[in-house]
């Protein structure tokens, strides 16, 4: 018997693409999680760059039919959503895909999951959390709401960085370079007098490494025994 199926939807910080498949977070949470529980848990990543809850609605029919059973869904969505068309629609979208994993998948459990936290302002040129905290709360009241697993990224994110652990983004002006993404340090000693270097949403090898973590802890404590849900 196959063990338990986990699914991660969501934007960017799901999919991680600029990264190597080995150090992106299914990979990761994969490895980590049958290293935990006997079974032999299987990951899968459809999270896409750029995407909006929206856009995955569109793709529901086609992308689940891949998937006749999931143990647990995780889902990350908000940053592209809040730009696009704000928190009550997002909201809105957000209720449509949780009934939709609901209807087609009972037995599954569900976790939201809240996003990136920047270093503002010592390593972020504006303000984005005051932004970017009102759609957690929200993610997370609905959560609360329909019984769901929270796992609070961005108040992991917070935490670390109020220690010193502030490394956790990639670099390069506000977007990720496809073919030399710029995960570290090592150029910051040419552009590191910018604070535009650091302002970038995406998570580096380190802030991927701090989600998975986060993500094990949750689960680890939710589900003990396993992941197993459907009988």
């Amino acid at each position: 018997m196959a063990g338990p199926l986990v699914l991660q939807v969501g934007d960017c910080t799901v999919a991680c693409s600029y990264a190597l498949p080995h150090q992106r977070g299914d990979a990761l949470l994969q490895s980590r999680l049958r290293s935990i529980f006997a079974d032999e848990t299987l990951v899968c990543n459809e999270g896409l760059d750029g995407e909006a809850t929206e856009d995955f609605l569109k793709r529901y029919d086609r992308t689940m039919a891949r998937y006749p059973e999931i143990d647990l869904i995780i889902v990350r969505y908000g940053v592209n959503d809040r730009k696009r068309y704000g928190i009550g629609p997002f909201e809105a979208k957000l209720i449509e895909l949780c009934d939709l994993f609901e209807r087609d998948y009972p037995q599954a459990n569900i976790i939201l999951e809240t996003g990136i936290y920047v270093d503002y302002p010592a390593h972020y040129a504006f303000d984005r959390n005051s932004k970017l905290e009102p759609v957690y709360r929200m993610i997370s009241k609905l959560a609360r709401q329909r019984g769901y697993t929270v796992v609070d990224i961005f108040e992991r994110m917070k935490r670390e960085t109020q220690q010193g652990n502030w490394d956790l983004r990639a670099r390069g002006f506000g977007s990720v370079d496809e073919d030399f993404p710029v995960l570290g340090p090592a150029l910051d000693h040419i552009h590191g007098h910018d604070v535009r270097w650091f302002t970038n949403i995406h998570p580096n090898i380190q802030g991927i490494q701090t989600i998975v973590d986060e993500e094990i802890s949750v689960i680890t404590q939710t589900w003990p025994t396993g992941l197993r849900a459907i009988a």
